[in-house]
């Protein structure tokens, strides 16, 4: 654990961050900061800091940014919540219309979401996700250049995926569509990801684009069965100056498509309704710049959805966990109404 000085400037460098994007100087921490202390003092500790991993130097600048790390500590020790009582109030007249869906609450609530943070907002649901069983796969070469590759499930739902055999030979494709027919057919989708790890080292004995093939399969398992996810609000992240950069961009798009919110929260989320937080590399798709604050909340049907936030790590973090974690409740308290 840091010292008190150290969380408190380590605090108020995270928050001055968080407003304004920019590099924050021990000039402007002396400025903000809620206790005498010297210049020399917080460039002595800012530099401890950085030594041990919760700030990093930027480099067009003498100021500092948040690592994952120090966002990390922020979220567990430091953060408190803010005042968002008028968001709030808006959502609530949401709730409160008579005879309004679950989906329309939280179509018209993503929106609200999505401009007040300058986030991507997720909505995923997976009712009867853990049910439906992977019944084959099969293979259909349409020419020289593609094949599509069949996702046969429990429920009568088949996904279907494009290759390009110039990205992966077709020898191959088949190669990895037996394995996955003697290994994981009679697998719940569930389990699918987490056993495909055991294949691994077979797949890579003996195909070439292992991890390519790996990766589309099971990312397209994961957004089959009765999956759904919508996606609002992307005009305003992209607002948001970390996004900038086209290769950015397209980044954090192809994670919001390719990801599975809802299989990493359930997982994560042990506390009814309590917010997850996911920062950076945390979110294990090797992409440090990128952060998610989401909450489960039932269905109708008995099952499962998430409702999550998508960004930069310069999130709010205290904000946007306090809205989802009262979102998450709202929800709940409808269902025990019946309504």
């Amino acid at each position: 654990m840091l010292k008190k000085r150290q969380e408190l400037i380590l605090k108020t460098i995270i928050e001055e961050y968080i407003k304004t994007a920019s590099p924050v100087g021990s000039k402007r921490i002396q400025e903000v900061i809620s206790i005498e202390i010297s210049s020399a003092t917080i460039r002595n500790e800012s530099a401890f800091l950085e030594e041990q991993g919760f700030l990093e130097k930027a480099h067009t600048s003498s100021g500092r940014v948040p690592s994952t790390k120090g966002y990390r500590y922020y979220v567990d020790y430091l953060m408190k919540s803010n005042d968002i009582e008028d968001v709030k109030s808006q959502i609530e007249e949401i709730f409160k219309r008579r005879g309004a869906t679950i989906d329309q609450i939280l179509e018209e609530t993503s929106k609200i979401l999505s401009e007040m943070t300058k986030l991507a907002t997720v909505v995923a649901t997976n009712d009867g996700f853990e049910e439906v069983e992977l019944n084959k796969v099969e293979l259909v070469s349409l020419s020289g250049k593609n094949a599509i590759v069949i996702f046969v499930l429990s429920n009568g739902v088949v996904e279907n995926k494009m290759i390009n055999l110039e990205t992966v030979p077709i020898e191959e494709l088949q190669i990895s569509i037996d394995l996955f027919n003697d290994r994981l057919v009679n697998s719940k989708l569930s389990e699918i990801e987490f056993k495909s790890k055991a294949i691994l080292p077979i797949l890579k004995s003996q195909v070439k684009k292992y991890e390519f093939i790996l990766q589309t399969f099971v990312s397209a398992l994961l957004h089959t069965g009765s999956s759904q996810a919508k996606t609002s609000g992307m005009k305003y992240l992209l607002e948001n100056p970390e996004f900038n950069d086209p290769n950015k961009i397209k980044s954090i798009v192809e994670f919001i498509e390719s990801s599975s919110p809802f299989a990493w929260f359930k997982s994560q989320m042990n506390n009814k309704n309590k917010a997850a937080v996911a920062i950076g590399i945390e979110t294990g798709v090797g992409n440090d710049d990128i952060a998610i604050v989401g909450t489960n909340f039932p269905t109708e049907s008995g099952g499962q959805g998430t409702l999550a936030l998508v960004g930069p790590k310069r999130i709010q973090y205290d904000k946007v966990s306090d809205l989802l974690e009262w979102i998450g409740q709202k929800i709940e308290e409808k269902y025990n109404r019946g309504e």
